[in-house]
């Protein structure tokens, strides 16, 4: 969902880095991660835990099996060669040791566009809280 300002084409580039990137995430797609996300790559994770490209690649193929991860809601801010992205992502899936599992994180991301191509500086994520 683009702000005042914003062409829908270009926000909707940063949208699809973004989707590419959980949806590579899903399916332990090591060449699409290496790709979408920039090689000075921060991660903060819902345990606090900073991490790089490196740990990421590593995380993503040897931890949980997905069955289902989709990006629920995404808003982005363009500014020049930054965009900034906020929303919530949807898992399901079984963790290493079989236990299945359901998750709802709320994710902000940061990206900048190298070339023609938007990729992954900064994510950070953590357990979305529901409101009873």
């Amino acid at each position: 969902m683009p702000f005042a300002g914003q062409s829908a084409e270009n926000n909707g580039t940063v949208e699809d880095a973004f989707k590419t990137y959980v949806q590579a995430w899903k399916e332990k797609n090591i060449a699409t991660l290496q790709r979408v996300i920039a090689d000075d790559y921060m991660a903060v994770n819902s345990e606090g835990k900073v991490s790089n490209k490196d740990n990421e690649l590593i995380t993503a193929k040897n931890v949980a099996i997905w069955k289902k991860m989709s990006v629920d809601e995404i808003h982005t801010h363009i500014v020049d060669n930054a965009a900034v992205a906020s929303g919530f992502i949807s898992a399901e899936g079984q963790s290493p040791d079989g236990h299945p599992f359901n998750a709802k994180v709320r994710f902000l991301a940061v990206l900048v566009k190298h070339g023609a191509q938007w990729q992954l500086l900064a994510t950070e994520s953590a357990q979305a809280r529901t409101h009873s």
